[in-house]
């Protein structure tokens, strides 16, 4: 139990200086800034507590949002995102929903792959829709939450891939 409390902080904390200090400045393309502290909200186990979940969720979007001088783009979608997490992971997984870490081993990858696109796509959808705040910029609001979200999938399935041979 220690060791899964420390390793999620250990990926909290990563999570959180990767972004500010690496990813915020990308710039790829011009526009794209891959949003990689979303992997904390993927790793975290799902048979953990709901409302913990939800309150380490406001804290990571709150801590991003304050380092990176957003409005509370982050913290809405990342509380959308933690409170959505457990109808996604019935869906994703169906009858393994209830292994402990799933993210990272015991189910088939197409599951893992449709939870991670599932996150990642509703996360940015939401992310994109709170910081344009307006009807008249969908095309915007589509076009960055696809590329962004094809650039944050890429990293993060790289970094699963890492996590998951460990």
């Amino acid at each position: 139990m220690l060791h899964e409390n420390i390793k999620l902080v250990k990926y909290f904390i990563l999570g959180v200086l990767l972004q500010v200090l690496v990813f915020e400045s990308w710039n790829f393309l011009g526009f794209i800034d891959p949003i990689f502290y979303i992997i904390f909200i993927l790793i975290y186990k799902f048979d953990g507590s709901q409302i913990q979940f939800i309150l380490l969720s406001f804290t990571l979007g709150l801590v991003i949002d304050l380092l990176t001088q957003n409005p509370g783009s982050n913290t809405i979608s990342c509380i959308v995102i933690s409170y959505i997490r457990p109808f996604l992971i019935n869906f994703s997984f169906g009858v393994n929903a209830d292994i402990s870490n799933g993210m990272v081993s015991g189910t088939r990858l197409e599951n893992r792959i449709l939870f991670v696109g599932l996150i990642i796509f509703i996360h940015h959808l939401v992310y994109f829709s709170v910081s344009y705040f307006s009807f008249s910029a969908y095309i915007d609001i589509l076009k960055n939450t696809i590329l962004t979200g094809l650039l944050t999938s890429i990293l993060i399935a790289i970094t699963l891939g890492f996590i998951s041979k460990r």
